[in-house]
């Protein structure tokens, strides 16, 4: 009831101006989606169950579809354990066991549908896991040194390991092929050598900041590897003090690095990247308290945190799991989820699925975006009804979010899942 008087009364106090007829209407729309969403906060951290095995740090894992994977690590002794989490049922489920010896400080990443590991401290060996079979296959050895304390991201199919340390700090860089199960040496990273540092991939491009060697010490200098050209590019100091075993993920278009230590001192500040800019912003610190050599990784629109050593109590080690919410990477709206503004089924999709909306939207000439979750604008699409039909094509299994847009704003926006 109260819409409607609200209506009635801009209409009719505002019928002799037409500008302002055209912004009340504006301002309706907005209350109109304001009171048929669900808004939720942004740029905040939500406690999630427990990681299901035993306290660890030096753990790895990554995200592949809509499941989440954590193994390995220090536990007394070199794990090989492995586990799966649901962020739906918020339930973990143990899985088979890492395929080769006990590993601490490995590197991983996911391309497709598989998740690869690279054997640390020492060894070559690299191991691809398939979460539908639930096993582990020995793939092409690694040529590169043996190491731990490395960097991997993934681009485009194809995967990156940098740096590390055996016997001395690294700064070469390896890119593997899972098509042709093959590596291949590409520029190393012109800056400082180093180990204990974090990075992610946004778009075509690899991002690593922070670490350590035996002669510069503690660092917080941060280099963008472009794909295309083979090139490194200083960016801007990750802000704070240098630091060593940090966290770091990538979500919808920006990085964010936080925690870690230096010198005895532990963090729990939390920072947001911006490559169209290359500034820094700092973001909600991390409520899960001071942490060094947790794991992390992105799934979606979500980043996650977990295990590692307290930052509190020297020598303890964590096994809680943190959901990470950021602001949403297009507009940077910070308070309204309008995700109630559009529907999509079916989600999970394999071939098709239908998109519709509220036909009020259509007065915004809308645009559907759908954005990877490396941050990368897959599909647009301009509509003129308020229901479309989305065929799979050349999307591949993972997470997406489908974003409306109207002049400039986002408008509506759901997670797509989209499935073998």
């Amino acid at each position: 009831m109260f819409f409607k008087k609200l209506f009635f009364t801009f209409t009719i106090d505002n019928i002799h101006s037409h500008n302002i007829f055209i912004t009340m209407r504006k301002l309706i729309l907005v209350l109109f989606l304001i009171s048929f969403s669900s808004p939720i906060k942004a740029d905040y951290w939500t406690q999630k169950a427990n990681f299901a095995g035993l306290n660890r740090a030096d753990a790895t894992g990554f995200a592949i579809g809509n499941k989440c994977y954590i193994g390995t690590g220090y536990i007394g002794v070199y794990a090989t354990d492995w586990w799966e989490y649901d962020p739906i049922t918020d339930v973990w489920t143990q899985k088979a066991n890492y395929g080769g010896s006990g590993i601490i400080e490995a590197v991983s990443f996911a391309i497709g549908s598989r998740g690869y590991v690279l054997s640390s401290p020492s060894g070559n060996d690299f191991w691809q896991y398939d979460p539908s079979a639930n096993t582990w296959a020995a793939m092409d050895t690694f040529p590169g040194s043996q190491r731990q304390a490395a960097v991997a991201f993934a681009i485009d199919n194809k995967g990156y390991i940098t740096t590390g340390l055996y016997t001395t700090s690294m700064a070469d860089l390896w890119e593997y092929d899972p098509a042709t199960d093959s590596w291949l040496q590409k520029s190393s990273l012109p800056g400082p050598a180093r180990h204990y540092a974090c990075g992610f991939s946004i778009g075509t491009s690899g991002y690593i900041g922070t670490g350590t060697n035996f002669s510069s010490g503690n660092m917080n200098d941060f280099w963008q590897w472009d794909q295309a050209t083979d090139a490194w590019t200083q960016m801007a100091n990750v802000p704070g003090p240098p630091r060593i075993e940090a966290s770091a993920f990538a979500v919808g278009g920006f990085g964010y690095i936080g925690m870690g230590s230096n010198a005895g001192n532990y963090y729990s500040d939390f920072y947001q990247y911006d490559p169209v800019n290359n500034t820094w912003t700092q973001k909600a610190n991390f409520i899960g308290g001071p942490r060094e050599e947790a794991t992390q990784f992105a799934m979606g629109q979500f980043g996650f945190v977990g295990t590692g050593y307290d930052g509190v109590t020297s020598g303890v080690m964590k096994n809680d799991f943190w959901e990470y919410h950021p602001e949403d990477s297009t507009t940077n709206v910070q308070e309204l989820s309008l995700n109630q503004n559009m529907n999509i089924f079916p989600n999970p999709m394999q071939s098709e699925t239908t998109i519709s909306f509220q036909q009020e939207l259509l007065s915004y000439k809308p645009v559907l975006q759908i954005w990877d979750a490396n941050g990368k604008l897959v599909k647009k699409i301009h509509l003129t009804k308020n229901e479309c039909v989305l065929s799979r094509g050349s999307l591949n299994s993972g997470n997406y979010k489908v974003r409306l847009i109207g002049e400039k704003n986002v408008i509506a926006t759901r997670s797509l899942i989209v499935i073998e």
